[in-house]
C-alpha cells in the first residue's frame, strides 16, 4: 500500500508530465491547493490528469467526474481509499 506521500508525490509527477513548465508551482503544492483555480488545469487537463492516476495507480473512477475533485486532497483521498 502506498504512503499518502507517496500518492502526493505521484500526483505532483503527473502534474509535471503533463506541463513542465510548472515545476516551481508543482514544488509548491499543498493538499489545499486547488486543481483549477491554483494548477490552472482546463477541464481537458483535468481529464487527462484522471486518465493518468488509473494508469498510475492502477485504479478506475467509475462514475465520478473530474468536477468532484477541486483539490489536491480531494484527489489523494479518493485514490487513496480506492487503493484500499
Amino acid at each position: 500500500m502506498l504512503s499518502r506521500n507517496e500518492i502526493f508525490d505521484g500526483l505532483k509527477e503527473i502534474i509535471l508530465t503533463m506541463d513542465p513548465a510548472k515545476r516551481d508551482l508543482v514544488n509548491s503544492l499543498t493538499e489545499d491547493s486547488r486543481l483549477v483555480e491554483d494548477v490552472g488545469l482546463s477541464s481537458v487537463s483535468m481529464l487527462y490528469l484522471v486518465i493518468a492516476i488509473e494508469e498510475k495507480f492502477e485504479i478506475e473512477f467509475g462514475d465520478l467526474g473530474v468536477e468532484d475533485f477541486k483539490t489536491v486532497k480531494d484527489t489523494i483521498d479518493y485514490i487513496e481509499n480506492s487503493l484500499k
